[in-house]
């Protein structure tokens, strides 16, 4: 990770798992969609199976494979997957900063066969189990940031310490969602705080090791640290806009959807934003969709009696 692409790769998979979770939970509140900790039993077979496994579980287990590969085989013909130097008589610690990077990835890959064995294999999926294990990746990844810092410039510390920041948000974001699933508060501030991740990733690899300047950032220039701070905090608003434009777009497709799809059997159906408006607000007045079901029943009902 201590390259220019060993930067790019890792915000590529944090951006592209913050947009795939803005898409989900978007749909999932104009659904009225729950998470359910223990779902009900499925069909078993090998065909049912393979049509449960979960994209996200496959994309942790396909992007933490290969970052672990490329830590310790890239570029072609390099070979790290060693502890420590057997040439010399004290037998020294070796390759720190890819044995760190690949216990990190691992965790994640790991998290990933968690997501298919419960979604896909066992009888019943067990959400709980899910949140543990992704909970556990962030943690490690915001213990090894914290750890790899030592040793490292003053910007490159400022870089890693706003990671860290947003890491550990989201380790508390998931740790709550543990007793909370279903708060869409913690779907969102997650979604946004994991693309914040992967932009800011993207944008760390041309600050540490391609600026655009052609210049190396000074570490002694407080101005450099102060913009520093800066650009995260432009990334955190861009991301918040992004998440909107993306909810706001699958709500577009979904009303057209639904729109699309409903005939006259469903022409007295409640719109989804009304589903949504009463979960948020609770139970109150009685909707335009109850009002016309009343108003039919007494009708029907006066027609039964005057036969």
């Amino acid at each position: 990770m201590g390259t220019f692409i060993g930067h790019i790769s890792p915000g590529l998979a944090f951006l592209s798992f913050g947009i795939l979770y803005a898409f989900k939970f978007s749909l999932m509140v104009l659904r009225g969609q729950k998470m359910q900790l223990v779902s009900p039993a499925r069909p078993p077979g090998l065909r049912a199976c393979l049509k449960r496994i979960p994209a996200e579980g496959v994309m942790k287990i396909l992007y933490g494979t290969l970052a672990v590969a490329a830590e310790f085989f890239y570029p072609p013909g390099v070979y790290k997957l060693t502890l420590y130097n057997r040439e010399r008589a004290d037998y020294p610690f070796i390759h720190p900063n890819e044995w760190q990077h690949a216990t990190m990835y691992s965790y994640f890959a790991l998290s990933g066969w968690v997501d298919i064995i419960s979604q896909a294999c066992l009888p019943r999926r067990v959400v709980l189990v899910e949140s543990i294990a992704i909970a556990l990746a962030f943690y490690i990844e915001a213990l090894l940031l914290y750890s790899h810092m030592h040793g490292k410039e003053r910007v490159e510390n400022s870089v890693h310490s706003l990671l860290l920041l947003a890491c550990f948000l989201v380790c508390l974001i998931l740790t709550a969602e543990i007793w909370r699933p279903n708060d869409h508060v913690l779907w969102f501030a997650k979604t946004c705080l994991v693309m914040t991740q992967g932009t800011w990733l993207l944008h760390a690899a041309f600050i540490l090791y391609r600026p655009f300047t052609g210049r190396p950032w000074k570490g002694d220039d407080m101005v450099n640290l102060m913009f520093v701070t800066s650009f995260f905090c432009w990334h955190v608003a861009l991301n918040m806009i992004l998440l909107l434009a993306i909810f706001s777009l699958t709500g577009l497709w979904h009303s057209r959807c639904s729109g699309r799809d409903a005939g006259p059997a469903f022409q007295g159906a409640k719109p989804t934003f009304s589903l949504l408006l009463e979960r948020v607000h609770g139970a109150g007045l009685p909707s335009q969709y109850a009002k016309l079901q009343a108003e039919e029943e007494e009708t029907q009902l006066l027609q039964e009696c005057d036969f």
